[in-house]
C-alpha cells in the first residue's frame, strides 16, 4: 500500500510503498510520462504493487540500492510481465548477481541487530510461497540472478531522473543511496533505517569501515532533509541523532 506521497519539482511524485517487509519507492515522472522504481521487493509484494501503479506512467526501470533478497526478488516476477523495463544496479554488486562470488551468511548478531527488528517491524516471516517464487536471489543459497536486462551504473550515474546518485558502501559494497536536492529526500536503501520511528545506521554491514566512511561522508550534505528508508516509515533527518 502507499503510505507516503510528496510532490517533487518538473512535474513529479515519489511514492513509498509498504511492502511485506521492505519498502518500494515508486517515482512518477509526468515530464517524461514514465514511472521509476527504486527496489522491487518479493515476489509476493508484485500483485499489491502492480494495483498502485499508474498505467499511464508505464515503469521504465527499476533501480535498485543493493542485491539483497527482500529489494531485488520482486524481478523474478516483473521481468515476466514488464518486457521493456530494466533492472539496475550498481557496479560492486556484478560478481554477486553473476554467481562469481557468493553472498555472505549473516552472523547472528546481525539477525538479531537488524533482520528480526526488521520483520517485526513489518510483521513479516519468510514464507513457502516466496522461496517458490525466486526470492532466492540475493541470498547465499542461490547464484545466477537473471541475466537478461540487467545493467550496471556507478556513483553521479544519472539513473533516476533529478536525483544523485551517492555510493554508501557499508552495509553492502554496492550500496547505494540516491538524493533529491531541491526537496531534500534522501533514499537511503539498508544504509539508514527507521525502526521504531528513529532513523538509525544499520548495524548489519559488510564493511564497518566503509559504513562509517559513508556516514561520515553523508552528514555533511545540507541537502539532506529527509530519510525515506528501505525498512520504515519518512522522517526527517537529524545528523546530530546518529
Amino acid at each position: 500500500m502507499i503510505t507516503h506521497t510528496q510532490e517533487l519539482k518538473d512535474n513529479r511524485l515519489i511514492k513509498q510503498f509498504r511492502g511485506k517487509t521492505s519498502n518500494i519507492y515508486i517515482i512518477e515522472d509526468y515530464g517524461r510520462k514514465a514511472s521509476f522504481l527504486i527496489d522491487c521487493g518479493m515476489p509476493s509484494d508484485v500483485q499489491n504493487l502492480l494495483g498502485v501503479l499508474s498505467y499511464e506512467l508505464p515503469v521504465k526501470r527499476i533501480v535498485c540500492t543493493h542485491f539483497h533478497v527482500d529489494h531485488v526478488a520482486g524481478w523474478a516476477t516483473l521481468k515476466k510481465l514488464w518486457k521493456d523495463c530494466s533492472i539496475f544496479f550498481h557496479e560492486n554488486a556484478r560478481a554477486y548477481i553473476t554467481g562469481n562470488k557468493r553472498m555472505p551468511l549473516p552472523a547472528l548478531t546481525d539477525i538479531q541487530s537488524t533482520l528480526i527488528p526488521c520483520m517485526k517491524e513489518y510483521g513479516y516471516f519468510l514464507n513457502f510461497k516466496d522461496l517458490l517464487s525466486g526470492t532466492l536471489y540475493g541470498t547465499p543459497f542461490k547464484k545466477g540472478f537473471p541475466p537478461e536486462r540487467t545493467e550496471y551504473f556507478r556513483e553521479n550515474s544519472d539513473v533516476i531522473p533529478g536525483f544523485t546518485t551517492i555510493h554508501t558502501p557499508g552495509h553492502r559494497p554496492d550500496s547505494v543511496s540516491f538524493l533529491e536536492p531541491e526537496s531534500g529526500i534522501f533514499v537511503s536503501g539498508d544504509f539508514l533505517l527507521v525502526l521504531g520511528g528513529n532513523v538509525i545506521v544499520n548495524k548489519y554491514v559488510s564493511s564497518k569501515n566503509d559504513q562509517d566512511e559513508s556516514l561520515n561522508r553523508i552528514i555533511k550534505f545540507k541537502e539532506i532533509r529527509y530519510i525515506y528508508p528501505g525498512h520504515g516509515i519518512c522522517r526527517p533527518f537529524d545528523p546530530e541523532s546518529l
